[in-house]
């Protein structure tokens, strides 16, 4: 299987489109083994079984998107017209304490023992995740040797590759939901012309959400159930957090969203033209800068996908013509985690029944199985057992680090 990584300096010229998905990386923070590891192993192992289902699955997101369009009318327009990217590119710093611990891993690259030759990765389910848009050379890298930020491999592929929708997903998060109960959302604002912007929230308390999670405004009308976007507020107290809540609950923003290939022609039009408004800012709303190795102050993050959205939701009136609103839709998912915390870590595997159904039935069943040998509460004390053995003792638990009250066993 031929499969390609290009980094951010390799991929100046390409000849040709790429098709598909790709998993943007850093050098910085492992990103070469990370492909290696994960990523190619991901393509030779578990993708051939994913290609015996992938074009039927394709075919029933379609069917329940509403039946196939202009843009998605068929299995292959998911490769050819949609670029899925997932992200995991970031240095992990929440993980840190729990990486020293296990080892020299970033997060979306911890392996979790299947058997004895075989692991897997949080970056896995991410990957299985946009299963429906892996083309014929598989998973891609996109291995960027600095970081520009979280949207800066995209803008970075799209300065040299025709624009097309996007559909992005960050490495970290796992959602129990299915790709093929999921990219029904999608496909659909894809398929409609007067759709820009799609993002995926989950329902939190105030209290959980305050200074932790980007908070969605939406509109819900009672009649479809379909939630508009109506604005947005990153990491707000939690007394804003509560005058924003429905029926007593927030809408955290997930990182998993789409934009259009009209919004991204828009947003690379004015990059190519040298005006940047994607940035990443402070909690004061301000740029975020740094200082390079020359001592000059440049932005720290001239790439943001959080702001690229936001811009993008802000500009629709002038660009499209259209209310923010009724360009941008938000679908609610019931369960939802972003892994970067030891403590979301053990709630995902001690649930990993709940996470797994986007894998086939084999690949599913040993997650499953492994899963359920090596992550428990045992004595009241929840654990996530990290070594070869499979069943360790109450003195090793006890006597494990414990982080963010979970046990690792290593």
């Amino acid at each position: 299987m031929n499969i390609q990584s290009i980094s951010a300096q390799d991929s100046c010229c390409p000849k040709t489109s790429f098709k598909g998905m790709y998993v943007t990386l850093s050098e910085k923070n492992l990103g070469k083994n990370i492909s290696r590891e994960v990523v190619d192993t991901f393509n030779a192992k578990i993708l051939p079984k994913i290609r015996m289902t992938q074009a039927a699955e394709a075919d029933e997101v379609i069917l329940k998107a509403g039946g196939a369009g202009k843009v998605i009318a068929n299995s292959e327009d998911f490769k050819s017209k949609v670029d899925f990217f997932a992200l995991a590119a970031g240095s992990g710093s929440r993980f840190a304490k729990l990486a020293q611990t296990v080892g020299n891993y970033n997060k979306i690259s911890l392996p979790f023992k299947l058997n004895k030759t075989d692991d897997i990765h949080m970056l896995d389910f991410a990957m299985a995740m946009g299963k429906h848009f892996i083309g014929d050379e598989g998973v891609k890298t996109i291995v960027a040797p600095f970081a520009t930020g979280s949207f800066g491999d995209i803008v970075e592929n799209f300065r040299h590759n025709p624009v097309k929708d996007i559909v992005v997903c960050c490495g970290d998060n796992v959602f129990a939901d299915k790709a093929t109960d999921m990219m029904p959302f999608f496909t659909r604002l894809m398929n409609n012309p007067n759709k820009h912007v799609g993002l995926v929230g989950v329902k939190r308390t105030p209290e959980v959400v305050a200074e932790r999670f980007g908070v969605l405004g939406v509109e819900i009308d009672k009649e479809s159930g379909i939630a508009k976007l109506t604005g947005f507020e990153e990491k707000p107290p939690v007394e804003v957090a509560r005058k924003m809540a429905v029926d007593g609950y927030n809408f955290a923003n997930t990182g998993m969203f789409t934009l259009s290939k009209d919004v991204m022609a828009k947003i690379m039009d004015e990059i190519n033209n040298g005006v940047n408004n994607i940035y990443k800012r402070g909690g004061d709303g301000l740029p975020k800068y740094k200082v390079d190795e020359n001592g000059n102050k440049v932005l720290a993050e001239p790439y943001d996908f959080a702001e690229a959205v936001k811009y993008a939701h802000k500009m629709l009136p002038e660009w499209f013509g259209i209310e923010s609103k009724e360009g941008s839709e938000v679908l609610i998912v019931d369960k939802w985690e972003d892994v970067g915390e030891p403590e979301a870590l053990y709630a995902f595997a001690n649930d990993i029944k709940q996470y797994s159904g986007n894998f086939p039935k084999e690949v599913k069943e040993n997650i499953n199985n492994a899963f359920e040998k090596r992550v428990h509460v045992k004595d009241e004390t929840p654990y996530i057992n990290f070594t070869d053995a499979e069943n360790v003792s109450s003195e090793q638990i006890n006597n494990a680090p414990l982080i963010e009250g979970v046990h690792i066993v290593v």
